[in-house]
């Protein structure tokens, strides 16, 4: 019986230390160990990941992000998650290390992971950034690429190295397109910022000048401001010259008072794919892309400007 009884214990034993082996967790990999790093929640999650070599020298105490460039860089890394569309979902495996995406999908930014090559103690991983508007590829004007060295160090990954590079492929066709498209975007954007301050700047004329009503001259709503000496300071963007790709021009003053106008933005190449740009005293805007004269009959809704004042 007494046999019996020390061969349960062994059994028992045995059992304990299987089941305390299954239910310990596997070492961190160093992805794991490259996300905890920069996305991790606690206060020490970023400089745990450091050689000793670094925190040792960098990082003393009572040192604040401020003054400490170690925890500076922690600090950032805080906040560009944070700054990310949506949550952030990380993986452990896969093409992706970490996925972001606004509720209604309208961003989503993807960081790709082009390889990942483990030596011994020593793992290699390079990332890249891809960002998606409105489910298609945007293209960036520098694709970053990050290449993460991490070697471990008692046990725990430590970030040994950072390489960071910059690949602008000016001899891609779809490169040069997705840029050009930014631009435009950007030059679309600035042309309906200029007409807006062109139709307040009408309003608040028209208010001034009850007997004169609204103007046809830009240099009558944006008059340049006199210096000391009696010289006129020149203000850019509020004369006729053109800005951002755009013509800009005031014409079909009617009545006395002046009681209507127009105003249009045309792109100044003919062959360019910005979109023209136009608006009255309603404070209507509408866009085509197209010749001007047709823009006022045949142009989509923008927006509604809604002057203050109105000159009947």
């Amino acid at each position: 019986m007494r046999l019996f009884r020390l061969a349960g214990l062994v059994c028992v034993a045995s059992s304990i230390v299987v089941a305390a082996q299954t239910t310990t967790s596997p070492p961190q990999s160093a992805r794991q160990a490259l996300i905890e790093m920069f996305l991790g929640k606690n206060a020490d999650d970023f400089t745990k990941h450091l050689p000793d070599e670094a925190r040792q020298t960098l990082i003393h105490k009572g040192e604040t992000a401020e003054a400490s460039l170690v925890l500076k860089v922690a600090s950032a890394a805080h906040e560009i998650a944070t700054d990310l569309p949506g949550k952030a979902e990380t993986f452990d495996a896969g093409p992706d290390i970490l996925v972001s995406e606004d509720e209604a999908g309208h961003e989503r930014v993807e960081i790709a992971v082009e390889h990942d090559s483990l030596n011994g103690e020593e793992d290699e991983i390079e990332l890249s950034v891809h960002y998606f508007k409105e489910g298609q590829p945007e293209e960036l004007p520098v694709i970053p690429s990050l290449i993460f060295t991490l070697k471990q160090q008692k046990e725990v990954w430590r970030l040994t190295a950072v390489t960071a590079s910059a690949h602008v492929p000016l001899t891609d066709p779809d490169y040069l397109k997705g840029l050009r498209k930014q631009q435009n975007e950007a030059n679309e954007s600035a042309a309906q910022s200029r007409l807006a301050m062109i139709v307040q700047a009408e309003t608040q004329y028209a208010a001034n000048h009850a007997d004169k009503g609204y103007s046809c001259s830009m240099a009558s709503l944006f008059p340049q401001p006199e210096l000391s000496g009696g010289d006129v300071a020149y203000v850019p963007g509020f004369t006729n010259e053109p800005l951002n790709g755009y013509r800009f021009a005031l014409s079909g003053c009617e009545g006395s008072p002046v009681t209507r106008y127009r105003i249009t933005a045309t792109p100044i190449e003919v062959e360019s794919e910005m979109k023209t740009y136009c608006v009255d005293q309603s404070g209507t805007m509408k866009s085509l892309r197209g010749k001007s004269s047709t823009c006022f009959r045949e142009g989509t809704l923008v927006n509604e400007l809604r002057p203050n004042v109105s000159v009947d």
